[in-house]
């Protein structure tokens, strides 16, 4: 019972976290009110929430990978490349030798049936050296036996099978695997990898085809996640705002292909920075956060992105929240980077000013960070319900909730430090717009249907093609001036009366006030 209502808890937490986050907000234009819907000013929730999505997976893989950079990094790579490509193939695999266990499995493979296959990866320059590394070097005997007394399967270089299959036949006659004395049994013990030495070794560098190759596929993983949690975030909202269903359906399907893009870049160029090492070099800084934080703070940000520390104390602890906040970093930093290329290369191409560039950074850094932030605290708060299901869900809402709240308050800082060129823009347009109107006579109706083409041909785009143009009201004007004459020609042709049509129609109007001749 207790358990119920911490779920229907939950859900209204969620529920409301949708309600609260769908108010549309619309920028209009001065004096005509065009509605203005080229300036992101914030983010969709669907795009919160698929890139909150990417920074916990993002985060969490980039503590996997951290280790490839080690001298011995490319056997920690060999276990994630071998274990993704079965993932690929649908099986139910997991990387379980972050424990550290001695002598334990670094794999963990389920049978249709349920029942455990463990692998132990050994990844060496030689078939040799493999196969050895595997066997005691006191004993000679074979190192890796399940819960159940059974020899783990051993992994191995690709391109090292065949070799390493004669040479585990020969200890097997040898007496050096326990429980198995048949060396035809070798073929099973020895499992072939999906990866070879050299694409092990290149997967652990950054630059390389088969590195990139790597990110790629964790990348379009992570992207598909994001993809279907923003469209489904961004429907409801539609629905909520009173959206049609195929409109609804247009419109988050679109933001979800674009949350997919973003999310697929930020994943890679993170991934290959964290190849690189250069995450410690925020090891001062983020040591300091930690130690002032305390235990119970960092140990909510461990939950939060479903990461152990090596030991349950509070020096590890800490030490590890270090790390975790390091890559959080990184992945904002790339992820805001990914988000404003558009707006930097607008600004190069002289399509957007600095201070159009600088407002949508601060929107962007606003909203990434509040959702990292409301990320943890909803964790921490989820996990006070109910542990579990109330992390996964706490940190899910509190990110939406931290990431919106925080993009529409930058924006409105911004928009009073910064006025946004969509709105110079509209000034323009608008000038124009009432001396066009006055030209031609314009009534209220065709200065209404002429008003709903320009909301039409008004596309960011176009906007900023005119502010990079050398002369802002003459493209207004040639933007504006065939609107006009296209509803005027619509207009009843008018024809000037005839003096007889004139001097009729006087005297019956007059009859009996004037004499008119």
């Amino acid at each position: 019972m207790k358990r119920m209502k911490n779920k229907n808890i939950i859900a209204a937490v969620i529920a409301f976290c949708l309600c609260a986050c769908a108010m549309p907000v619309n920028i209009l234009a001065a004096n005509e009110k065009i509605e203005e819907s080229t300036e992101k000013s914030n983010y969709s929730i669907g795009e919160i929430g698929g890139y909150l999505e990417e920074s916990i997976k993002t985060v969490r893989q980039m503590e996997n990978e951290r280790l490839f950079s080690n001298p011995t990094g490319h056997g920690f790579a060999a276990e994630q490349a071998n274990n993704l490509v079965d993932r690929l193939h649908g099986k139910n695999a997991t990387v379980v030798g972050g424990d550290n266990a001695k002598n334990g499995a670094d794999r963990k493979i389920l049978n249709r049936y349920g029942s455990p296959i463990w692998i132990q990866d050994k990844y060496y320059s030689t078939a040799s050296n493999t196969v050895n590394a595997a066997f005691d070097n006191e004993t000679g005997t074979y190192r890796y036996i399940d819960e159940n007394d059974k020899p783990m399967q051993l992994e191995v270089p690709a391109d090292q099978y065949d070799k390493a299959v004669e040479l585990m036949k020969k200890k097997i006659e040898s007496g050096k695997v326990k429980g198995v004395t048949d060396g035809s049994e070798a073929e099973n013990l020895v499992r072939k990898g999906n990866v070879t030495y050299a694409q092990a070794k290149n997967i652990a560098k950054a630059g390389t085809i088969d590195s990139l190759k790597y990110d790629a596929a964790n990348g379009v993983i992570t992207a598909s996640c994001a993809v279907g949690i923003s469209f489904a975030l961004d429907y409801a909202v539609c629905k909520l705002n009173g959206y049609d269903t195929n409109t609804a359906l247009k419109d988050s399907a679109i933001n979800g292909l674009k949350t997919g893009s973003v999310v697929f870049a930020s994943y890679v160029i993170s991934a290959q920075i964290t190849k690189t090492g250069a995450a410690n070099a925020l090891a001062p800084a983020t040591d300091a956060i930690a130690n002032q934080l305390g235990e119970n703070t960092c140990q909510a940000i461990l939950d939060t992105f479903g990461v152990t520390a090596p030991a349950a104390t509070k020096e590890s602890v800490i030490r590890q929240a270090s790390k975790i906040l390091q890559n959080t970093i990184i992945s904002d930093a790339v992820i805001v980077v990914v988000l404003s290329a558009d707006d930097i290369y607008n600004l190069f191409a002289g399509r957007i000013s600095k201070e159009q560039l600088l407002k949508e950074l601060t929107v962007a850094i606003a909203s990434v960070g509040g959702a990292t932030v409301g990320t943890v605290a909803g964790g921490a708060v989820g996990t006070a319900i109910a542990p579990g299901v109330g992390t996964a869900v706490g940190k899910v809402a509190g990110g939406i909730v931290g990431g919106t709240v925080a993009g529409i308050g930058s924006n409105w800082v911004a928009g009073k430090v910064y006025e946004g060129d969509a709105e110079q823009m509209y000034e323009i347009i608008s000038a124009k717009f009432k001396e066009l109107s006055e030209e031609y006579m314009t009534t209220q109706e065709e200065g209404d249907a002429i008003v709903s083409k320009m909301q039409k041909e008004l596309s960011s785009s176009k906007l900023k093609d005119m502010y990079a143009s050398d002369d802002r009201e003459k493209f207004a004007s040639e933007l504006m001036t065939p609107m006009f004459e296209e509803q005027l020609a619509n207009r009843e042709k008018i024809s000037t009366p005839t003096e007889d049509e004139i001097r009729y129609a006087m005297i019956d109007d007059m009859q009996g006030i004037i004499f008119i001749h």
